[in-house]
């Protein structure tokens, strides 16, 4: 599976810079609009989402009222159950085999991470745009990341992967999926208004 995930990444790639008007690369916190990759290889599918934290909760600032810690950890539960978020045909006999339910927090800036050895800089002890992190709060762009691996007793059986998805998470707009199997690669958007993908032929 690692193989076809370098596939997957390598198709991503080269779909964006020959075919940028016909699949728009997604900016990963764009609000309303969500990241799925579909691997397929032998008897195995995964599904890899990558959401920005307001399409689920409402917010991509790091959490620090209860009210808010509780809406994160409501939605990471909500994410432990996979068909809360997509479902797979009940004749694929596809077995739940491994996954990873995760928030993506970029609170320390990657440019500020190693803090350490600027904690005795004066200048920074009193520097506005830096203690005033409500704004800085507002630049943060949290997501929620899930990864679930499948293995299938009868993988040909998934003609469509529907998304209950949407109705989960009321704030989401559009899924881009990225779909890679030995049959090839294509893209697909999915929006509320028809939650599914057809995968017949594909697998």
């Amino acid at each position: 599976m690692k193989y076809i995930i370098y596939i997957l990444i390598s198709f991503n790639l080269m779909t964006f810079t020959i075919s940028a008007e016909e699949t728009r690369q997604v900016d990963k916190h764009e609000h309303g609009v969500g990241e799925l990759n579909i691997a397929v290889e032998g008897s195995t599918i995964e599904f890899e989402f990558m959401i920005p934290g307001a399409d689920i909760v409402g917010f991509e600032y790091v959490a620090k009222s209860d009210e808010d810690i509780a809406k994160i950890n409501q939605a990471l539960k909500t994410f432990d159950d996979y068909t809360n978020i997509f479902t797979l045909p009940s004749n694929s006999l596809c077995e739940l085999n491994g996954q990873k339910v995760a928030l993506k927090e970029e609170d320390e800036h990657d440019e500020h991470d190693d803090h350490d050895e600027h904690d005795d800089h004066d200048e920074h002890d009193d520097h506005d745009e830096h203690d005033d992190h409500d704004e800085h709060a507002e630049e943060n762009h949290n997501e929620f990341y899930a990864k679930y691996s499948f293995e299938c007793g009868n993988i040909n059986a998934i003609k469509e992967v529907n998304f209950p998805y949407f109705a989960t998470f009321t704030n989401s707009g559009e899924l881009e999926v990225q779909f890679i199997s030995n049959m090839g690669s294509t893209s697909f958007e999915v929006e509320g208004d028809e939650p599914l993908i057809n995968t017949d032929g594909k697998i």
